[in-house]
């Protein structure tokens, strides 16, 4: 369903139709939703199906639909990431939200190379914006599509983590996960 890989903008006018599913994890369940135009949303920490269909009412406006089968695909791509082979993901992504700013740095963040990582500061750089280091640490914590943009990644110039919209337990872990596996 999503095969070409690449950021998507959709306009803003009808709330499009959002289907998602439950992907049981290593890390805890995440929930996994996508538009039309590719996946909108990666979230950790998922309790349950209701929680996940009132996360994305609220941020879509939609009705979500669960539709397991549409996410075979990165399913297969997620077994494999979590069982130590290294995966790239290069699933369609329909990101309709965050500033030119944040889009210009979870557009980076894709290019980091799995089992690395990169400092704040040095993905500020790379973005050219060499002063803007916190406002990077703030894209990263508003990143919606986490794995798939890998801001777990991004680590503090002295090696600590950081922090991380999923918790820094689930941080670790994949940091770890990538590293073993290089």
């Amino acid at each position: 369903m999503f095969p070409m890989p690449g950021i998507q903008s959709r306009p803003k006018s009808a709330p499009p139709i959002v289907y998602y599913t439950l992907f049981p994890s290593p890390v805890g369940r995440i929930g996994i939703a996508a538009t039309s135009g590719g996946i909108c949303r990666v979230t950790f920490n998922v309790r349950g199906d209701s929680d996940f269909r009132n996360l994305l009412r609220r941020e879509y406006g939609c009705r979500p639909v669960r539709r397991d089968r549409h996410f075979k695909s990165i399913a297969s791509r997620l077994e494999s990431y979590f069982s130590g082979q290294p995966v790239r993901f290069s699933a369609k992504i329909d990101l309709n939200e965050g500033t030119p700013f944040q889009q210009k740095v979870w557009g980076f963040l894709r290019s980091i190379p799995y089992g690395q990582t990169r400092s704040y500061r040095s993905v500020a750089r790379g973005i050219g914006h060499p002063n803007s280091f916190r406002a990077v640490g703030g894209a990263c914590g508003n990143n919606p599509i986490g794995i798939l943009i890998p801001c777990h990644r991004v680590i503090n110039a002295t090696g600590g983590l950081g922090g991380f919209t999923g918790g820094l337990r689930v941080k670790r872990r994949l940091l770890r996960l990538e590293k073993l596996n290089r």
